[in-house]
């Protein structure tokens, strides 16, 4: 790979062209002085760069502007906007110009800075494939990476051969399995058979179905098929090679690849509540991401139409994930589309704080916490996030951000 370092320090290009280079050894840097050699546009049109690193004040000229400019090439490399000083107002100016990341020399490490870099080149393939229908997009998994082997008796579901168990909840088993017509490898949800019987359960495994695929979005899974065999119910749907977000929180983020995942629920969120649709347990499991960096959300087993009479959820009942419940749900009151924002909140301080908002197991004592508590304070160095975080975790609805398009409006970058 191949990068342009544009910084009037010398020795701190070498000091970046070690960084890539301990990541990419065969790495090829391009060091470019703005005081000397201008703006490096130029330097785009003749050479093509796996990633621009950028000083934010090049030979004291403004390096928001020459972001902007870099990112109107034609398919712009990544450009990482790196400074000596600034914090939110000025990382959030940057993205919304056009980079990739934000980052500080002061804590800059060469697997910071990696770790940005290959974020930035997920996100341009994703660009680059978003035009790709992904009923179309084929994969091969690597089986041994997945799940499990699958063990004793498996549900038999004609036309699809089961190859990993993924994963195992109450009401339903996960897999990996190949569709035999066209070897398509996809994920089948099949409900426990002894729920076969059991009408509510039933009533809401095909009602997911019916959800989704109403829905149809790039931020939601595609759905192959849905059917019934034996005793088994089962939905055929898109596999997402790229985890989870809770194993993504585990490894931890930067504030701004916070950021960048909470501008992309909040638009899974605006799409799906512009359908009259609430989701109601949106937790960092229920968050997944393809292989080219796009996320969705899933499992709308609980999920809410306002455009359907249901009695599949009785008054008061509990149900979600009492981790992420937003304070209505905790005390079984009506809940809107706003208590999606709140889970939205929880699941943004634990990307931010690498923590969870409250301690304790218990569920009891989470449903108090989320009623009474208060919300907690992030680290000092991410102070200008915590009004962001306050708004989302109001108690009070009315008090929050009113729709998901306003949030991502505020803090899309």
């Amino acid at each position: 790979m191949r990068f342009l370092i544009v910084d009037q320090s010398s020795e701190y290009r070498l000091s970046l062209a070690s960084m890539l280079r301990s990541r990419w050894p065969a790495a090829e840097t391009d060091e470019w002085d703005p005081r000397g050699q201008g703006h490096p546009g130029q330097a785009l049109d003749e050479g093509v760069y796996a990633a621009v690193l950028l000083d934010s004040g090049p030979a004291e000229d403004d390096g928001i502007r020459w972001v902007a400019d870099l990112c109107k090439h034609r398919d712009p490399p990544p450009v990482l906007l790196i400074t000596e000083s600034g914090g939110e107002h000025l990382a959030v100016m940057a993205m919304k110009a056009g980079a990739a990341d934000f980052l500080r020399k002061d804590s800059l490490t060469g697997e910071r800075l990696a770790r940005s870099i290959e974020e930035a080149l997920r996100e341009r393939e994703a660009r680059r494939t978003d035009s790709t229908p992904a009923h179309q997009r084929t994969q091969q998994v690597d089986l041994a990476g997945v799940g499990v082997a699958v063990n004793g008796a498996v549900a038999r579901i004609p036309g699809y051969q089961v190859l990993r168990m993924i994963g195992e909840g109450g009401s339903a088993k996960v897999y990996l399995a190949e569709r035999i017509s066209d070897r398509l490898q996809l994920v089948l949800k099949v409900l426990d058979p002894s729920l076969r019987q059991d009408s509510s359960f039933l009533k809401r495994f095909v009602r997911e179905y019916q959800l989704i695929a109403a829905l149809r979005n790039e931020h939601l899974p595609v759905i192959f098929d849905q059917g019934f065999s034996g005793e088994h119910a089962y939905i055929a749907m898109e596999y997402f090679g790229g985890g989870d977000l809770k194993d993504r929180i585990r490894k931890g983020f930067t504030s701004l690849g916070a950021l960048r995942v909470a501008s992309q629920i909040a638009r899974a969120l605006d799409a799906i509540h512009a359908r009259g649709v609430i989701h109601r347990d949106l937790k960092p499991q229920n968050i997944l991401f393809r292989g080219n960096g796009r996320l969705a959300l899933v499992d709308f087993g609980l999920a809410k139409d306002l455009h359907v009479e249901s009695t599949l959820t009785l008054a008061g009942e509990v149900l979600a994930t009492p981790r992420y419940m937003s304070p209505e749900q905790c005390l079984g009151t009506p809940a809107d589309h706003r208590s999606d924002l709140y889970s939205l909140g929880v699941i943004f301080y634990e990307m931010l704080a690498g923590r969870k908002l409250f301690d304790g197991e218990s569920a009891s004592g989470l449903l108090y916490m989320h009623v009474n508590g208060e919300v907690p304070r992030l680290p000092a160095k991410l102070a200008g996030y915590q009004p962001i975080v306050d708004r989302l975790l109001a108690k009070q609805p009315q008090h929050r951000y009113q729709s998901a398009r306003e949030l991502f409006e505020s803090i899309a970058i």
